[in-house]
């Protein structure tokens, strides 16, 4: 009895009954490995049809714009201005840095701050929201 014999029998209940434990067997098997085949046949069509599409929708590198020549600093800014704001970054920076390592238990040499910006007032059911989840953490 071949493959596609055994399978046709496979699809009519009444004749399972009448099938050997071997035919039972060689027929789950069949069935299983066709299945995995459609299934892995389909994730590869799948896979490379996101990759089409992934080329064909992604945004072109920008060459990074050339950085403006400096500017020569006004003779009325006195230098000591520039030192007073780098020990406030600096500040800030050690600030924010205890604060992240202390959420998640950390150590402070796993954290880097590339960037410090400050963003505009929440609104006040964004505030609102922020403090019921602080008070909610205690």
């Amino acid at each position: 009895m071949g493959i596609s014999d055994l399978l046709a029998q496979l699809a009519n209940p009444e004749t399972v009954k009448t099938l050997s434990f071997a035919d039972k067997m060689l027929a789950s098997l069949v069935v299983t490995f066709l299945g995995m085949g459609i299934t892995f046949l389909a994730l590869i069509i799948l896979q490379v049809v996101i990759g089409l599409l992934a080329r064909f929708t992604a945004q072109p590198k920008r060459q990074p714009a050339p950085e403006p020549a400096p500017a020569a600093l006004p003779a009325a800014m006195p230098a000591v201005s520039t030192s007073i704001s780098a020990d406030d970054d600096d500040e800030l920076v050690a600030v924010i840095s205890a604060a992240l390592a202390m959420y998640p238990a950390r150590a402070t040499g796993d954290i880097v701050i590339r960037n410090i910006r400050k963003i505009g007032s929440a609104p006040a059911w964004g505030k609102a929201g922020i403090v019921d989840q602080m008070n909610s953490r205690f």
